[in-house]
């Protein structure tokens, strides 16, 4: 198989004939995990989650577990009273720990401690239990506050693998874990989008397909279980499907409650990376009901991935054959990616389209680190890049209805911040996502951070050209009068000490 030269996730098992990985542990996976933010709730408590892994192959009793929880000034100890046996496939449990009032509106630092006993032997981990892994402690900012995103304003993550993505190098956490921590970091909503080559797996073997898809109902039904109007949860799946060119890319089905088949680059099979469907069947799938978003469409494809895998790009031609609007176009909260995939957005709507900007994480289940292959064999490293909720996607809807709310089209995305703008005309007002004729409007502009993303730096708004080809930026403040002409559009950045945002456009004469 050539998947642990193609992916990069921390699988410490997967091995080949004779040869094992200097990573392998004849231990399972243990992971402990908190969100990067929390928000004070009314009992002062944070939720700590403990996954372990591949326990039915390696048993083991963990026990002794000490939390240090520290900033620059003072330093908590917490012992838990937590002593088991486990030896199932996949063990999760939450830990609410009590949190001391002078920590509040700090960012934290915690490490935790624990012994494993295995075989009658005992060894001492923190945080996890890889081997060559740098020590790094957990960080995240306990808030007093909720997020500053005003009353209707609901924010989520649209791109999340759980723990019904598990193959030879993936797996996430499950679902009702999940919507403990979201709940936690204030988030409204997430979809749970794992990958269409592992949902249509039996349950414990990765490289059977079901023909009964009972991996698919059951993470269907766990969605189902967990969802509810306070946090909507629902279900999706990353298809692999095929672009113009035949190759595969990712389109996140959500809602839909068919099955969409797409294999082709789930290396199950060698050479068999052909798409098993199109882009463009999807326009017959489209309902009120689903929603179909382009994932991380201007991502670089690693040469491998290219060549082994046959995975390719979005085109402009793709999102047209497939009547795709939204492109999830941020899939991580690194700066110089963002940055570049702002431009390529800005440059599509400079030659007409109207797509609208989604952003998230691509998190498998990881809410505080991710930790990765680094050489296949050889070597792991850990990093920030794609965590849960990191860069979210927050929509205006008069209800916590995300599908519904997308598709009206009023969103920003933010890692923190808040930004918005409207235009007023003859007593009526316009709003992001709403197409407008020419004419002159007053502005409106909100804005809100908190302590945790730091002061405004910068908020610019700017006015795309069609004819000219080009964004100008213009200044302005709320009241003032705008003039603006046909074919064109406006759009709002905005720059914290520790975040960023940027509103989907208002456009005028489409």
């Amino acid at each position: 198989m050539l998947f642990p030269f193609i992916f990069s996730y921390a699988e410490i098992h997967y091995n080949l004939k004779y040869f094992y990985p200097k990573y392998y542990l004849k231990l399972p996976e243990i992971l402990f995990d908190l969100p990067k933010r929390i928000i004070k709730n009314s009992n002062n408590e944070i939720p700590l989650l403990l996954i372990i892994k591949d326990a039915d192959l390696f048993p083991i009793t963990i026990k002794n577990i000490e939390i240090n929880i520290f900033n620059k000034k003072k330093t908590e100890k917490i012992y838990l009273d937590f002593s088991e046996k486990i030896s199932t496939k996949y063990f999760s449990k939450i830990f609410q720990i009590s949190v001391p009032l002078n920590f509040i509106d700090t960012f934290l630092k915690v490490n935790v401690n624990f012994t494993v006993w295995s075989k009658g032997k005992k060894r001492v981990f923190i945080n996890d239990n890889y081997i060559g892994l740098e020590e790094n402690p957990f960080t995240f900012f306990y808030s007093k506050r909720k997020l500053p995103f005003p009353k209707n304003w609901f924010a989520g993550e649209p791109h999340y693998h759980s723990n019904y993505t598990s193959d030879q190098v993936e797996f996430g956490a499950d679902i009702h874990s999940t919507k403990v921590l979201a709940k936690a970091m204030g988030l409204s909503w997430f979809f749970v989008t794992d990958h269409s080559y592992d949902l249509d797996d039996y349950e414990n073997d990765y490289l059977k397909n079901d023909p009964r898809l009972r991996k698919w109902e059951k993470m269907k039904q766990d969605c189902k279980n967990e969802d509810s109007n306070e946090l909507r949860v629902l279900f999706g799946e990353e298809v692999s499907i095929g672009n113009k060119k035949n190759r595969n890319v990712h389109l996140l089905a959500i809602q839909n409650k068919k099955f969409i088949q797409g294999k082709g680059d789930g290396a199950e099979i060698w050479f068999r990376n052909k798409p098993d469907r199109k882009i463009k069947e999807i326009p017959k799938l489209i309902s009120k009901k689903n929603l179909f978003i382009a994932a991380h469409p201007n991502e670089e494809v690693p040469f491998m991935q290219y060549l082994t895998l046959r995975r390719g790009n979005w085109s402009p031609e793709d999102y047209g054959n497939g009547e795709i609007t939204h492109l999830q176009l941020i899939n991580s909260d690194v700066k110089n990616d963002i940055t570049k995939n702002i431009f390529y957005w800005k440059k599509l709507l400079l030659s007409g389209k109207k797509f609208y900007l989604i952003a998230g994480n691509d998190s498998h289940g990881n809410f505080n680190f991710m930790k990765q292959i680094k050489i296949p064999f050889k070597k792991l490293f850990i990093s920030k890049k794609q965590i849960f909720g990191n860069f979210m996607t927050v929509f205006k809807y008069h209800k916590n209805k995300p599908i519904n709310g997308l598709k009206n089209g009023c969103i920003i995305v933010s890692n923190g911040p808040f930004i918005n703008f409207s235009l007023m005309a003859s007593n009526k007002e316009f709003y992001i996502g709403d197409s407008i004729k020419e004419g002159v409007y007053i502005i409106n502009i909100e804005k809100k951070t908190s302590l945790e993303f730091g002061e405004i730096r910068s908020v610019t708004l700017l006015h795309g050209d069609l004819e000219q080809n080009k964004e100008d930026k213009i200044y302005l403040k709320t009241g003032d009068k705008i003039k603006v002409k046909k074919k064109s559009y406006l759009r709002m950045e905005l720059i914290t000490t520790n975040g960023l945002a940027f509103t989907n456009p208002i456009w005028i004469g489409y």
